[in-house]
Parts: structure tokens; C-alpha cells; sequence
């Protein structure tokens, strides 16, 4: 089998990410902000412009039934997204140094098999050749231990903890604030 590698997602995958988008949002909601009702990564032409964008990026694994067959023809016959993590380079000029990871996630059946780790470094090192970026922050809920691990796995240091940064269903979770120095 070919290792499974992270591709770059351009406009052209927009519908297929807004899939896994909404996949991740109900597999997990305590570890997004966004909600099926109001995330704007669900909406196709916003996911085109952020796709487009030199200041951000989304990296992703497509599910091997598919990968690495011939080109297929329509977006239909594309494989889906089984994992993805997004990058954002800040504009505002006092923050241009930093980046933000978001929305990693890994589909269920795929976890513990190094794409979560893959689709990170993919984003760390997207960041790395970012002029100016010197720090990559990201989030992380206080349900999510594995993802904390990959991210403590790959040099990221926790600096403050926010108490019950989100509420699901009457339960609060708190959320551990990470960075990482390129």
C-alpha cells in the first residue's frame, strides 16, 4: 500500500473539505468553536477564497480506496478527506510573527496510524517558509489527550489554560492554549 501523504488543498477541493468539515464538527464538537449552524468553512465559496489565500493553508489525507488511481474526472469520483489540519499566518502587522493551527482532525477509523502527525508537520513546515513566522499558536480541549500529545510530541508547549472555553450540551470544557517556536 502507498503511504498515505498530505496533499495541499486547493479551491478546486473545496466541497470535498466542507465533507470533512461537517464530519468533524459532529464527530467532535467539543474540540471546534464553529458548529454545523453558523461555520462559514461549511460555505463553498468562503472555502474557495481561504484555499486561494498565501496567508493560509489546508493540508489533508485522502482515503486510500482511491489514492493514487488514475486522475479522475469529476469532483464525484475524487476520494474523500480523511484527515486535515489548517495554518493561518496572522496579518495584522503587531502579530505577522505568529501562525495559528486549526481544525485538526483525523477520521476515526484512521486514528493512531500517523496522519494526524502528517498533516501537522505538513502545516508546520508550510509556516517554516512563511517570512517573518516565528511561532505557531494553536488550541487544544481538555478532551482531546491524544491531540495534546501529538502536539507536546511535536515541540508545542503549553502556556495557559482558559476554564470552560466551550459549553456543548450544558457541559463546559476548558481549553489548553499551545505555541510553538520555529
Amino acid at each position: 500500500m502507498t503511504p498515505l501523504v498530505p496533499i495541499r488543498l486547493q479551491p478546486r477541493d473545496a466541497g470535498r473539505y466542507a465533507r470533512l468539515r461537517l464530519r468533524m464538527l459532529l464527530d467532535a464538537p467539543w474540540a471546534y468553536s464553529a458548529s454545523p449552524e453558523s461555520d462559514k468553512g461549511l460555505d463553498l465559496a468562503f472555502l474557495e477564497k481561504s484555499l486561494a489565500s498565501e496567508t493560509q493553508a489546508i493540508f489533508a489525507v485522502e482515503s486510500p480506496a482511491l489514492a493514487g488511481a488514475a486522475a479522475p474526472r469529476g469532483e464525484h469520483e475524487k476520494p474523500e478527506l480523511i484527515a486535515a489540519a489548517g495554518i493561518m499566518r496572522q496579518v495584522s502587522p503587531k502579530f505577522g510573527h505568529r501562525a495559528s493551527a486549526w481544525g485538526v482532525f483525523v477520521e476515526s477509523d484512521y486514528r493512531r496510524s500517523g496522519l494526524g502527525r502528517a498533516v501537522m508537520t505538513a502545516a508546520i513546515e508550510c509556516a517554516r517558509v512563511w517570512l517573518g513566522v516565528d511561532y505557531i499558536d494553536l488550541g487544544v480541549s481538555e478532551r482531546a489527550g491524544a491531540a495534546r500529545r501529538l502536539y507536546e510530541s511535536l515541540g508545542f508547549v503549553a502556556w495557559g489554560r482558559e476554564p470552560e472555553a466551550t459549553e456543548i450540551d450544558g457541559v463546559r470544557y476548558d481549553e489548553t492554549h499551545m505555541t510553538l517556536r520555529l
